[in-house]
């Protein structure tokens, strides 16, 4: 069983990250995606994000029509302040035995992988799976900076043909707080949005 950890502030989840999900399954990429909201996300330290709890309802409202998706508080659980991704990944192999855990990440993650905690150790442990971003992909002149060429070939290796979803959870938040009818999110999660007042103030 390969498991993609799809980790994220998911503030709001959007469409686009339902169809990157549902493209590796189909594709056999994977066999579950998992998504995990970051309870304390540490590249995000002064950005002000929902509160988990409303995060973690609005996954589980769009995936509840997807049985090959599952949906995680593992980071809630784990108490870590901050919560680093590899942490959370040798706790997911203790919670799913004998599953190979994968890494799912956008194109400006992968590009960014050097500054996160145990980055090498990521990329020899684990398989990455990357979707590109428009106009944002990593650069081997780049990469050389910070991985060797053996590790630069893991990484780019990583990279998914694949079509690009071009959705921000930023526009999303922008358009509710303009009274705009957002784009490209699930009716029910709107409802949600709607009914517990998210995004109305910057």
């Amino acid at each position: 069983m390969r498991i993609a950890f799809f980790g994220g502030t998911f503030d709001p989840p959007h469409n686009g990250h339902l169809e990157l999900a549902r493209y590796i399954l189909k594709q056999e990429k994977t066999d579950r995606v998992l998504f995990v909201p970051a309870y304390d996300p540490p590249h995000k330290p002064n950005v002000k994000i929902s509160p988990f709890a409303d995060r973690l309802a609005m996954l589980q409202i769009l995936t509840a029509d997807e049985p090959e998706m599952i949906v995680s508080d593992i980071e809630r659980r784990a108490g870590l302040k901050p919560s680093y991704s590899r942490k959370i990944m040798k706790l997911l192999e203790k919670e799913f035995p004998g599953a190979s855990i994968q890494l799912l990440l956008g194109g400006d993650s992968l590009a960014a992988l050097h500054t996160w905690y145990d980055a090498k150790k990521i990329a020899a442990e684990y398989e990455l799976l990357c979707c590109p971003r428009r106009d944002c992909g990593p650069k081997r002149e780049e990469l050389s900076k910070y991985w060797t060429p053996k590790e630069i070939d893991i990484l780019l290796q990583s990279v998914l043909q694949m079509p690009f979803f071009d959705i921000s959870s930023t526009a999303v938040r922008k358009n509710i707080r303009n009274g705009a009818k957002p784009e490209n999110i699930d009716k029910k999660v709107l409802k949600y949005i709607t009914d517990n007042g998210l995004y109305r103030e910057a």
